[in-house]
């Protein structure tokens, strides 16, 4: 029985990290044969949901993108005995002698190299990419618009390459209480009604759009707009914050930074809707959760975002500021239109289950298991 190990360094990200967060939490439930050998750091070991006895948790200390890493992470899989390592990012340690399974979210790095800081950025990304496909004994791709993109850029193989979709946590599909949800928006300072956008200052995902939209908004109705909470990578006192101000929309425009997974639930779920007109994806995580958490969405046309939402979302041309400011007056203005999105999003939302994502990946695992 050749030993399962998961890199989980990036357990306390956002992206990735809320997928090793369901993941393991489905795989547990599952409690895989021979167990697993679970690779954290000691700031991420508190956000492991609870695994069952058979699993080992080593603790490593080795940054992301760095030299350290390519040589700690194989000698601690190593050590653990693991002979099938689970990289949940395209950096794989090249040096590891393990049978490697890679999931790839995305590729926005080779689509937007203009996002890069650095020619070497670009390369790099290039090149771990080019390696993971090429390495690994399966890859896994969060959506079919991501297998596409590896297919078409980087020559991946149909025969290992297996599209599993990402789940939402239970905290996003339970029953709402509202008491608990308003007592944890009262303690963010959240009262009353608001539109909601969730991400970072990566461009990509398109922040500068929502506030000129809202800006736009804001002047064609002049009253009765409510404010717009931007939460994430979004610090009071950071750019976008000092940018909203300048635009003189500094009473209605609150950046939260990041919220925990509980608070983030019940924003959603006290938003009027959820604004994300992002310009590319791989999956579109923040709209599904937005979706199971009852909540109309609007966000941008784009083919992973079709593919995970389809009709259940009002969708927009994301580069259209002008197109974008009025799908948000639609939606904010037509009460029935958001019902109708609230209850398709959570209609659709009940086929994204971790539980569903853990037994495909299961299944990956053994098939490594098995080759010779």
């Amino acid at each position: 029985m050749k030993q399962l190990g998961i890199d989980a360094r990036k357990l306390a990200d956002y992206g990735i990290g809320t997928y090793l967060q369901g993941l393991l939490g489905g795989l547990a439930e599952r409690d895989v044969d021979g167990g697993l050998v679970i690779l954290v750091t000691p700031e991420g070991r508190g956000l492991l949901p609870t695994l069952p006895p058979s699993w080992r948790v080593v603790e490593v200390e080795a940054p992301g993108y760095s030299l350290k890493e390519q040589l700690v992470i194989p000698l601690a899989a190593a050590r653990a005995g693991v002979r099938v390592l689970h990289v949940p990012h395209y950096v794989i340690p090249l040096l590891s002698p393990a049978r490697l399974v890679v999931t790839v979210h995305d590729i926005i790095h080779v689509l937007f190299p203009e996002f890069l800081p650095s020619r070497f950025g670009l390369a790099y990304a290039r090149t771990m990419i080019k390696w993971a496909v090429r390495r690994a004994r399966w890859v896994i791709a969060a959506s079919q618009t991501t297998a596409n993109d590896l297919k078409r850029f980087f020559g991946a193989s149909v025969d290992k390459l297996k599209v599993i979709p990402n789940g939402v946590l239970p905290v996003f599909t339970a029953p709402a209480d509202g008491a608990a949800d308003q007592a944890l928006r009262g303690r963010l300072g959240v009262h009353g009604d608001y539109l909601l956008h969730v991400g970072n200052h990566k461009p990509h995902k398109n922040a500068e759009g929502v506030l000129k939209a809202y800006q736009m908004l804001v002047h064609q109705k002049r009253e009765g707009v409510p404010p717009i909470l931007f939460v994430g990578g979004f610090h009071p006192e950071g750019r976008l914050a000092n940018r909203a101000r300048a635009m003189g929309l500094g009473s209605l425009v609150r950046c939260l930074g990041h919220v925990t997974h509980a608070e983030l639930a019940a924003l959603y779920r006290g938003a009027r809707f959820f604004v994300y007109p992002t310009l590319y994806e791989g999956f579109g995580l923040p709209v599904l959760e937005a979706m199971a958490s009852g909540t109309p969405v609007l966000a941008g046309d784009v083919a992973a975002v079709r593919e995970v939402a389809g009709d259940a979302i009002l969708r927009v041309n994301p580069r259209d500021t002008v197109a974008l400011a009025a799908a948000m007056r639609r939606l904010m203005e037509d009460g029935e239109l958001r019902a109708q999105l609230a209850e398709k999003g959570r209609r659709r939302a009940v086929a994204y289950r971790w539980s569903e994502a853990a037994a495909a990946t299961a299944a990956v695992y053994e098939a490594v298991r098995k080759e010779r």
